[in-house]
C-alpha cells in the first residue's frame, strides 16, 4: 500500500471509487470520467487490484472494475480521505466558530465507517450550549446534506440513558473531530 502514496495517479483512480464505490465501470469509461490516458488507468488500476483495493469482474466478456467495499483496508482508506475532506473545507473550525458551548463534535454514521457514496448524507453530534446549529453554509461548501444532531450536556445524559444503541454506536463507532468523547457516567 506505500506506493499509493508514491502516485497520485493512483490516488485519483482511488478517489473515483471512493465517490461511486457501489458502481461499476469499464476502462475506457474511467478513462475518460477522470482525463487520463487508458494505459496510464491501467497501471493504476493494476497497482490497485494488486492491494486488493479495487475488484475486477468479467460480465458477458466486458471487464469491470469496482470498489471492493469487503476490504478493511479500503474502507479505513477511505475513511482517512472523508477526515481529509471534512478539513480542507474546514467544517470542524466553521462549526465551533458558529455553535457556541461547543465541547464535543463526533463523526458518526456512513461516512465515519468508509460506507458513504455520493448519496449519503454528514452525520455530526455536537454537545454544545446552543439551541440550534445552521448548516447550510457547510451543506453548500461540501454539496451534500448534513444530519446534525445537537444536545446540551444534560440532554446528552438523557439520550444516553433513553436511546442506548444511539449512544453506543456514538461511543464506539464515532470519530471525535473535535473536543472530548462525550462518555455519560
Amino acid at each position: 500500500m506505500i506506493h499509493l502514496y508514491q502516485k497520485i495517479t493512483h490516488l485519483r483512480v482511488l478517489r473515483h471509487f471512493f465517490s461511486s464505490p457501489n458502481e461499476r465501470f469499464y476502462l475506457r469509461e474511467m478513462a475518460r470520467l477522470l482525463e487520463m490516458s487508458p494505459m496510464t488507468l491501467k497501471r493504476s488500476l493494476d497497482a490497485l487490484l494488486g492491494d486488493d483495493l479495487i475488484v475486477r469482474e468479467v460480465i458477458k466478456n466486458q471487464i469491470l472494475y469496482r470498489a471492493n467495499v469487503d476490504n478493511q483496508a479500503f474502507r479505513f482508506a477511505k475513511i482517512a480521505y472523508n477526515l481529509s475532506w471534512l478539513e480542507k473545507n474546514s467544517v470542524v473550525e466553521s462549526l465551533v466558530e458558529n455553535v457556541p458551548g461547543t465541547s464535543s463534535i463526533v463523526f458518526y454514521g456512513s461516512h465515519a465507517k468508509g460506507e458513504n457514496d455520493r448519496h449519503s448524507d454528514l452525520d455530526l453530534l455536537i454537545i454544545s450550549t446552543a439551541k440550534a446549529v445552521e448548516t447550510s453554509d457547510i451543506e453548500k461548501k461540501l454539496g451534500v446534506d448534513v444530519n446534525v444532531m445537537n444536545f446540551s450536556r444534560a440532554s446528552w445524559t438523557k439520550q444516553a440513558k433513553n436511546n442506548r444503541a444511539f449512544y453506543l454506536d456514538i461511543i464506539t463507532e464515532g470519530i471525535v473531530l473535535y473536543g472530548t468523547r462525550p462518555v455519560v457516567e
